[in-house]
């Protein structure tokens, strides 16, 4: 029987690079949209076609990384694998479901 060990124990892994892009896209939607509306409000003209590009673009790649994510969890799950793709015993697995 192993022993638990809370999460602010375990050894922290890496971001993945999609992870990352995925905080990048966020970042740059969020700050495209903050600066258009700080402009139109000092009164400068605002390339509004523009940001609503940068926008929309990142948006699409944040569903996709969500769609992405989502699938390789449920796969991950089907096939009995944890989040490095190592097989999950089944005295693990039990202990998981039992809580």
């Amino acid at each position: 029987m192993s022993r638990y060990k809370p999460a602010h124990l375990k050894p922290k892994r890496p971001w993945e690079f999609s992870k990352r892009l995925a905080t990048w896209a966020a970042v740059i939607a969020t700050v495209s949209t903050a600066a258009s509306y700080i402009l139109a409000a000092l009164g400068r003209e605002t390339a509004g076609e523009v940001t609503t590009t940068v926008f929309t673009a990142c948006i699409g790649y944040l569903i996709t990384y969500a769609a992405k994510s989502t699938t390789e969890k449920i796969s991950r799950n089907r096939h009995g694998l944890d989040e490095d793709g190592m097989p999950i015993s089944e005295t693990e697995r039990k202990e998981n479901e039992n809580g």
